[in-house]
């Protein structure tokens, strides 16, 4: 029995056939199965474990008459319906591949930035499954992309008015305006990073913590005019982007954080992949 290590609950009306969904179509791997029938544990890739529970049944863990805990991880997610769950896979295009052989037809590709590769995998109970592969561009091709991140930006925002600004894509949503103030509120943050790194190589750096959501209604981002920010955004690249061409050996320029070294160019993937997510979030609202 695999105990304490799976990281996700998803619930499901009907256990039964949500198995056979799971293992018939996504090639999951069930594992163990819970006394009364009610939840079974299954490995949805290498090193990672997934818990399926009926939903009717939460009255009966809550009651203690089921008891899931020596499967979870402490901190063990339970997205609603409708919500993404990420899995890190080595490969998406192998999984995309054996999904196909299985008869999946209803999958969808994206590509943020030389970031990241995702794979979305609709399944019967109303989750998004994104399988994920981590992408490994050039140096050049990270500062190329970063550079032109602004321009990007501006296109996909020229022309808009006010209340178009205000649109979101369901309700619950982030508008595109909240989309666009918390794309360049987490850049300021990531540069803080970025100018240690290339001022000071090597040196310890210990940083709070970034709630969006709290940013978000504590700096107001459903109301605030996006004008200044956007013309901030391009200052800032245009600024890191001098440096890096600029100092020798920039893009290796590391800070060390409480669990892991990041390099200059590693920080800027992520900025390049984590714009990309939003100005796509602000294409589909667009539309």
């Amino acid at each position: 029995m695999e105990t304490g290590k799976a990281k996700l609950v998803l619930e499901v009306d009907d256990l039964r056939d949500s198995l056979a969904f799971y293992t018939t179509k996504l090639g999951w791997e069930q594992v163990d199965s819970e006394p009364t029938g009610q939840a079974a544990l299954l490995r949805a890739a290498p090193d990672y474990l997934v818990v399926l529970q009926q939903r009717a049944t939460l009255e009966l863990q809550n009651s203690g008459q089921i008891d899931l805990n020596a499967w979870l991880l402490p901190q063990a997610q339970r997205p609603k319906r409708g919500d993404q769950v990420y899995m890190g896979v080595s490969s998406v295009q192998t999984v995309e591949r054996e999904l196909r052989q299985r008869g999946f037809d209803n999958l969808k590709l994206e590509e943020d930035a030389g970031s990241v590769r995702k794979l979305f995998v609709s399944t019967s109970d109303g989750f998004t499954i994104v399988y994920w592969e981590e992408l490994f561009p050039s140096e050049e091709e990270i500062l190329a992309n970063y550079a032109a991140g602004a321009d990007e930006l501006e296109r996909l925002l020229q022309g808009m008015s006010d209340v178009e600004l205000d649109a979101i894509e369901s309700p619950g949503k982030w508008s595109i305006r909240q989309q666009v103030l918390h794309l360049i509120d987490l850049e300021l943050v990531t540069i803080h990073k970025v100018k240690f790194a290339l001022a000071e190589p090597g040196r310890n750096y210990q940083g709070n913590g970034f709630s969006q959501d709290d940013w978000c209604t504590g700096l107001d981002y459903a109301r605030r005019p996006i004008e200044p920010e956007i013309a901030m955004f391009r200052a800032v690249r245009e600024h890191i982007v001098g440096l890096c061409k600029h100092l020798p050996d920039a893009m290796q320029s590391t800070i060390v954080t409480s669990n892991r070294e990041e390099t200059v160019a590693k920080l800027l993937k992520m900025l390049n992949g984590h714009a990309v997510h939003h100005m796509r979030a602000i294409g589909r609202i667009r539309k």
